[in-house]
């Protein structure tokens, strides 16, 4: 019988110590890339490499306050005896494509400081209260990612501790937890003994994390905690749901009874736009990286943020693929790097040369030149790359200077009345590479408010730039600002030695004589001679020499981006990748249906001319183009003559003189209908039964 001979036919397994590795044991290689040796993705992964690290610090630090919170309340929440359940509700806000990033970080602050015991559970996956209660045991008992096959192993070996899924019950869950803190194992699974016992000093509870409680059943919420409370005398559970709305769905999904069970405790976290803003000024315009968008691209992605999801994550990975854009175009732009530019430009062939000959503003640096120059730059190599290196350290410093300057231009006027240039500083930016912004009207506007602030307002504006400028880290271009920042600590000085209440003019009172006036003009006339005829005190004079070097630096250092050559290295100006992050759906449906040949990409769609039907086409392309011949109104059995005139030509008829109809091609056109149908091209009518109603208009 070991042979596996019998009398009568079988099939039998034997065991050749075989064993399923665990999923967290799989470490894959990083599959490298096929463009791994071309300088531009060599540039593009080291600068998105230190983009995800200030990432990272950024998220943590973001975050921290919530989660120190939340995992406080955790560690606290058995200190003494409860009789409901401990229950958080954190309020996220409506940017779901962020809360995976929050909800992970809370998850491994948990499992580090507070307890191992926490699982997530998702909407998708717990549609009842059985696949509820499955889903969080096996999170609890067994590996969370482990799969059903990889559960079921035999428990006679000593390193397996798998429990099957569908034996996931509260009683087993008790059970286990019993055996791990209470000392009272009960579990014989295996057929040698008990199951293996971890025991731990301090009991530790249960947290279950629903991030997105707007998607889950009430009844299935409902059920869960009237069943978790039953247990609370003997398994401390702690509930943690994502509210992404408001309050009032807890009220909802919460009847008093089961409410009654809980003691909920609100948490918030900081809004999306507090977030995005707090990464741009940290990351994006920290001037440590050479890559920027131009005013049009950003604010289409600040466009895409504020009007469509709220998600910093989506506005990243928008950030991303225009970068990938950016590079991807060859490897002049390979230079936008934070590395030498003599290692880059020494890697570069006699295409790469002419490449860079081909940018626009290369045309503009050779009509500057002298004709010898000009023969120089468009066929000697080594003499376009030395001027190529000098323009490229002018365009790092100027990008630095930009979001270095672009921060105090903000500190200046981001509370003055109706807020001529943004209250955020990535309005700012926008505002700055978009046109030269000194010579814009608001900029002005700006500066003449700025001659009204008081002397506590502007002593505290002047500290926060010169702060600005003491946290400035690049020792390359740190030099340059040594004047600017010794001048206005100079300023800070001498507005500190002025009252400003002082030397006001004596005979001011005797100028004004109101009663003299003989109408509101004349009036406002006397009134406009007297202010331009008063003297002005000392902290008036101060101000204005102050004002006037800020605005003399922002014109130095805040000019238009596009004056400089090879701008294009550093700045993405592709306005066309709207077509790509926000899709069109109508007409690409439209496209597809109309033309499949374009996504199918076969040669028995190919249309020759426009408006041609072929019977190779799919049967919903055939019945789309028939119905844009019809009006308003389509009658079904003359779309039904149409389409099977196209796929079965041969005109068959019976003996009451009608066409025949295969079955099988009424079928296909029934489908097709239905189809249209959904996608929102058709309804039925009330009006005429054997009609239906076309909903769109045009081609």
């Amino acid at each position: 019988m070991s042979s596996g001979n019998s009398v009568s036919k079988g099939v039998f397994v034997f065991k050749n110590g075989f064993k399923r590795p665990s999923k967290l044991s799989k470490h894959r290689k990083k599959e490298k890339s096929i463009f791994s040796d071309h300088l531009w993705y060599q540039s593009f992964s080291s600068l998105w490499r230190n983009f995800e690290e200030k990432l990272h610090l950024i998220n943590t630090e973001i975050f921290s306050s919530t989660l120190k919170d939340l995992v406080n309340f955790v560690n606290l929440t058995y200190d003494q005896i409860q009789s409901e359940i401990p229950t958080a509700a954190l309020l996220t806000g409506i940017n779901m494509p962020d809360h995976e990033a929050q909800f992970s970080a809370l998850t491994k602050e948990i499992k580090e400081y507070v307890t191992p015991h926490c699982v997530v559970m998702r909407a998708q996956d717990c549609s009842s209260i059985k696949l509820f209660v499955e889903n969080m045991i096996n999170g609890f008992l067994n590996d969370e990612d482990a799969t059903i096959e990889d559960m079921y192993e035999d428990y006679e070996e000593e390193e397996s501790n798998y429990i099957k899924k569908s034996r996931c019950t509260f009683a087993v869950l008790q059970a286990w937890y019993e055996s791990l803190y209470l000392n009272n194992s009960i579990l014989n699974y295996s057929d040698e003994g008990s199951f293996i016992r971890r025991g731990a000093p301090t009991c530790k509870p249960l947290v279950v994390i629903i991030p997105d409680i707007e998607n889950f059943s009430e009844n299935v919420i409902q059920d869960f905690i009237s069943i978790a409370h039953s247990y609370i005398n003997i398994i401390p559970f702690v509930l943690i749901f994502g509210v992404a709305t408001s309050l009032n769905i807890l009220h909802r999904t919460l009847p008093y009874h089961v409410s009654s069970k809980t003691s909920i405790k609100v948490f918030s976290s900081q809004p999306s736009t507090t977030y995005l803003n707090n990464i741009l000024e940290n990351v994006f315009f920290s001037g440590h990286c050479p890559f920027s968008l131009s005013g049009k691209v950003f604010n289409l992605l600040t466009d895409i943020f504020l009007f469509y999801d709220l998600s910093v994550t989506g506005f990243v990975k928008h950030f991303k693929f225009a970068m990938m854009e950016h590079f991807s175009r060859g490897n002049e732009f390979s230079l936008c790097t934070n590395r030498n530019f003599e290692d880059v430009l020494d890697q570069f062939k006699h295409e790469d040369f002419e490449s860079l000959r081909r940018i626009y503003s290369f045309r503009d640096l050779v009509e500057r030149e002298s004709y010898r120059n000009q023969i120089k730059l468009l066929e000697d190599d080594d003499y376009l790359k030395d001027v190529v290196l000098g323009k490229l350290k002018e365009l790092r410093k100027y990008v630095f200077h930009l979001h270095l300057f672009i921060r105090c231009l903000h500190v200046l006027v981001n509370d003055l009345p109706k807020t001529p240039l943004g209250k955020q500083v990535r309005e700012l930016y926008a505002y700055a590479t978009t046109k030269n912004i000194t010579k814009s009207q608001h900029f002005n506007e700006c500066f003449q408010l700025l001659n009204f602030q008081s002397k506590d307002q502007f002593t505290k504006k002047l500290t926060d730039i010169i702060k600005i400028l003491e946290n400035t880290t690049d020792s390359i271009f740190v030099a340059e600002l040594e004047g600017i920042h010794s001048k206005l600590k100079e300023f800070l000085m001498q507005l500190g030695y002025i009252d400003s209440m002082t030397e006001i003019t004596q005979n001011f009172q005797e100028q004004i004589k109101i009663g003299s006036a003989s109408s509101r003009v004349e009036f406002k006339n006397k009134l406009k001679s007297i202010s331009q005829n008063q003297s002005k005190n000392a902290y008036e004079k101060l101000r204005e020499e102050i004002v006037e070097y800020l605005r003399t630096i922002f014109e130095k250092y805040l000019v238009e981006y596009s004056s400089l050559h090879f701008h294009e290295i550093f700045f993405f100006d592709d306005i066309d990748i709207q077509n790509q992050l926000i899709g069109t759906h109508r007409s690409a449906i439209h496209e597809a249906l109309n033309d499949p040949q374009t996504y199918l990409q076969c040669t028995c769609c190919e249309i020759r001319r426009e408006g041609a039907i072929l019977p190779t086409m799919p049967d919903i392309c055939i019945a789309y183009k028939l119905h844009l011949e019809c009006g308003k109104m389509i009658n079904l059995y003359d779309w039904l003559q149409a389409f099977l005139s196209i796929l079965d030509p041969t005109d068959e008829e019976d003996d009451d003189g009608k066409r025949r109809v295969d079955p099988e091609l009424q079928a296909r056109f029934t489908q097709a209908v239905a189809e249209l149908e959904y996608l929102g091209f058709i309804k039925t009518s009330k009006r005429k039964a054997d009609h239906v109603q076309r909903l769109t208009w045009g081609g």
